[in-house]
């Protein structure tokens, strides 16, 4: 795992925690975990993310992942729910007919937080001392 990943004109340090749950919290996972850390997987090289932990309980899955600024936490939260949803249920239609008869694998919301390098507290004290800096 990198730190930080340098661009052509910026470097950035973009982490994030999500978590979700499929429709209904139905505790299906357990049954294709395998399928969903492959999804994961496939969405994280295809979009340029990297997966730092992945944890899937019966219920809700915990993803924590290292992305560049040009990516919202929703464009990531869609990106990985989409993909894996749509192939989740094309795979596992005995599923989808028992569990997901609505359409849609995953809930519509999601929890996220952000990580980074530099404490909330760092940046006030900074902005404090420079904005009394003389000029």
């Amino acid at each position: 795992m990198e730190e930080y990943r340098s661009h052509a004109h910026s470097v950035s340090s973009c982490k994030y925690h999500f978590v979700w749950c499929p429709k209904y919290r139905h505790p299906v996972l357990n049954v294709v975990e395998d399928d969903v850390r492959g999804l994961f997987g496939e969405t994280a090289d295809h979009f340029g993310h990297e997966i730092l932990a992945l944890e899937i309980a019966d219920d809700h899955v915990h993803l924590f992942v290292q992305t560049d600024p040009k990516h919202s936490p929703a464009d990531l939260a869609r990106q990985f729910k989409s993909y894996s949803g749509k192939h989740l249920l094309e795979r596992y239609p005995e599923i989808r007919e028992s569990y997901f008869w609505g359409g849609g694998f995953w809930k519509v919301g999601y929890y996220v937080g952000t990580t980074g390098a530099v404490s909330e507290e760092v940046v006030e004290r900074y902005l404090e001392e420079t904005e009394h800096a003389p000029e």
